[in-house]
């Protein structure tokens, strides 16, 4: 009975011990809050290249008859890494700045970023924004090495009666939506256009990866620079 006794108070003890340190060291801490990252584009004045660049190291994959059935990329040493899909092609393919991943274009909007090592599929960009629901399906373009920046246009509300289809075809669209990828999380965010950038327009790259702002006004193109803020 007396070591029954004694085993009751030690454990007694103990429990009381435990409470008072808990209590000591109050609620567990809460996780920091998410910080949304908020993009802007604005236009900045376009850099020429120089009239004599540089050689670039030629990149470690190659397309082979892009846009027809026959399209696939090859290695180096020309061994085939990668056909088309069945029914499809291989449009265009982009490789990041450090070639760690490409970007493989199928058409009608449909990307695939794959990485250099067997060209296996590591992410798939979305093909076209939420909202507007008019809104046409994204152009994408490498950003940098972890993210990509993609553009869709919002087709013009001019009514086309008695306009040709080509006419038609032909109206400037009433705006433009910029988007950036991460390609690590699969998330996108929305990017606020500058009052720099004049609607509509474009986004393209050239042989180095430098982006660019094409205006449909006809204005002559603007380079771009991504500003981030949590």
């Amino acid at each position: 009975m007396k070591l029954l006794h004694s085993l009751t108070l030690v454990a007694a003890l103990l429990v009381s011990a435990c409470t008072s340190e808990l209590a000591t060291a109050g609620p567990a801490p809460t996780p920091p809050e998410t910080q949304v990252v908020r993009y802007r584009l604005v236009a900045v004045p376009l850099v020429e290249p120089p009239p004599h660049p540089p050689k670039r190291e030629p990149p470690p994959l190659r397309l082979v008859a892009p846009n027809s059935s026959r399209a696939h990329i090859v290695d180096k040493g020309g061994n085939e890494i990668r056909r088309a899909p069945k029914g499809r092609s291989i449009a265009e393919m982009k490789v990041s700045p450090k070639r760690q991943w490409v970007l493989l274009y199928f058409g009608d909007a449909d990307y695939t970023v794959a990485s250099v090592d067997r060209l296996k599929d590591i992410a798939k960009p979305p093909i076209q924004p939420a909202a507007a629901a008019d809104a046409t399906g994204f152009r994408w373009l490498p950003l940098d090495d972890d993210r990509l920046i993609g553009y869709a246009q919002l087709p013009s509300l001019k009514p086309t009666k008695g306009l040709t289809a080509s006419e038609a075809d032909g109206l400037p669209p009433r705006g433009t939506l910029v988007y950036i990828y991460t390609i690590a999380t699969d998330a996108m965010s929305p990017v606020e256009i500058d009052e720099s950038v004049p609607q509509p327009f474009s986004i393209s790259d050239d042989s180095y990866g430098n982006l660019a702002i094409e205006p449909h006004s006809g204005l002559a193109a603007f380079g771009l620079k991504i500003l981030q803020s949590p």
